[in-house]
Formats: C-alpha cells, sequence, structure tokens
C-alpha cells in the first residue's frame, strides 16, 4: 500500500528507525488508516527479519481497531435510542438495531458522530528488537455484562482449529459472530503463539483496551509468562 502523505511517511520513518511507538487516532478504521498499519508493520517486521508476521499481525490490529470503533458507534446508537446498557432486555434490543443497520455507509455516518463527540481509538504499534505490541484503547468501556461476554468467547475460541469449527458449532450472532475473538485467536496459533497473549479488559469507567504481545525473538518472554513466573 502506498502512503500518499508525504509527511506522514517521513514521521513513520523515523520511528521505525529510532524504536519508537506509533501511535494512530482514528474515529473509523478507514484507508489512510489502513495503510499506515500496513507501512509500520512491514516494514518494521521486514526490519526484524519476521516478515512471516506481516499478514497476521495487520489482520489482528485491523481487527481490534474496527472492533473498537463499532463499540464507540455503538455507544452513540444506545444513547440515541435511550438503551439502557446495563440491562440485558434492553441491551438485546440496542444489539438488535445495531446488527439491522450496519453496513459501511451507515458505518461512516455513525463515525463522523463518534469524531463530533470525541469517541475514538487510539491504535498504538510499540516495537523492539525483541517484541512487537499491538494495542487498541478506545475511549468507551465496556459493561459488566460485554465483559462475561467476552470472557465467554475467549473460552470457546481457544478450543477451536479453524473458523469453520466455529461456525460448524453455531457461533455466536452476537457482533459478527464474535468472529474477531475467533480470528485473532486462530491467527495467534497458526504462528505457534499462546493464544492467551490476546487481551481485552476495561476499567468500566473510560477506556477498554486490546492488546496482543508478539515476541520476535524465541527468548522474549511475554509479560503474561513473567507475571506466572513471579506468581
Amino acid at each position: 500500500m502506498a502512503i500518499v502523505d508525504f509527511s506522514v511517511k517521513r514521521r513513520l520513518d523515523e520511528a521505525i528507525v529510532a524504536d519508537t511507538p506509533v501511535r494512530i487516532r482514528a474515529y473509523a478504521v478507514i484507508s489512510p488508516t489502513e495503510e499506515a498499519l500496513n507501512y509500520v508493520l512491514e516494514n518494521v517486521l521486514t526490519k526484524y527479519d519476521r516478515s512471516e508476521l506481516i499478514a497476521p499481525a495487520y489482520t489482528i490490529v485491523k481487527e481490534m481497531a474496527i472492533n473498537g470503533a463499532k463499540a464507540n458507534i455503538k455507544r452513540i446508537l444506545f444513547a440515541e435510542n435511550n438503551i439502557n446498557i446495563h440491562d440485558m432486555a434492553e441491551y438485546d434490543r440496542g444489539m438488535e438495531i445495531f446488527r439491522k443497520n450496519m453496513n459501511e455507509d451507515w458505518m461512516k455516518q455513525y463515525a463522523m458522530k463518534a469524531r463530533e463527540m470525541n469517541l475514538y481509538v487510539d491504535i498504538v504499534l510499540d516495537f523492539n528488537p525483541h517484541r512487537l505490541i499491538l494495542e487498541v484503547i478506545n475511549n468507551c468501556p465496556i459493561s459488566h455484562k460485554e465483559h462475561d461476554r467476552i470472557r465467554e468467547k475467549f473460552k470457546k475460541a481457544i478450543h477451536y482449529d479453524n473458523i469453520a469449527e466455529f461456525y460448524l458449532d453455531g457461533g455466536d450472532h452476537e457482533e459478527g459472530a464474535g468472529m474477531g475473538i475467533v480470528l485473532i485467536t486462530m491467527l495467534l496459533k497458526a504462528q505457534n503463539l499462546d493464544p492467551h497473549l490476546f487481551t481485552i479488559h476495561s476499567d468500566y469507567v473510560s477506556k477498554t483496551i486490546a492488546r496482543v504481545e508478539l515476541p520476535i525473538t524465541d527468548e522474549y518472554v511475554s509479560r503474561r509468562h513473567r507475571y506466572l513466573q513471579e506468581a
């Protein structure tokens, strides 16, 4: 992919050379954002001689960013329809409205509303010769109900070996059939990486963070494994 804006390319090149984290703010995942993400990942992972990780890393971070943007848009929709996100029946009603209306033009319209309301996703690529951390932070918390559903999706995804198994098992028709969590889990497994390197958590007040930690070297010990070793 080519980055049209030369000044953006120059700043990204400087960050790649210096191993400085790259942060991209977005309200929806559109072409310029995709191009910047692909450019950084392609150059960083080629620099570290791990080009086989370019495609899975790009798919993972893009999926997390899309999900973060959708979460913000969902909040706007719920507010417009006076839906109480903490009430199960109300939440399900809101999700039905969300699924029925979701298409590209509708998402663009709500992305504009998200910008006006300062509801964003910050995409952070933090890299050095030992690891690549992909992090998506959206300034909107998840509800406890959403947290429980995410945990259930993680539990299910960990047992699948491929996407086909997920669909044959009936999937979960909430928000794209839970495809995002399953897809990211499958991509990690395909690289012989621990799927627990993928986490989602929220402070339930102001933000939600999706994070994947990709080892670059075999010697690198992930944050989770360091914690388990110290426990």
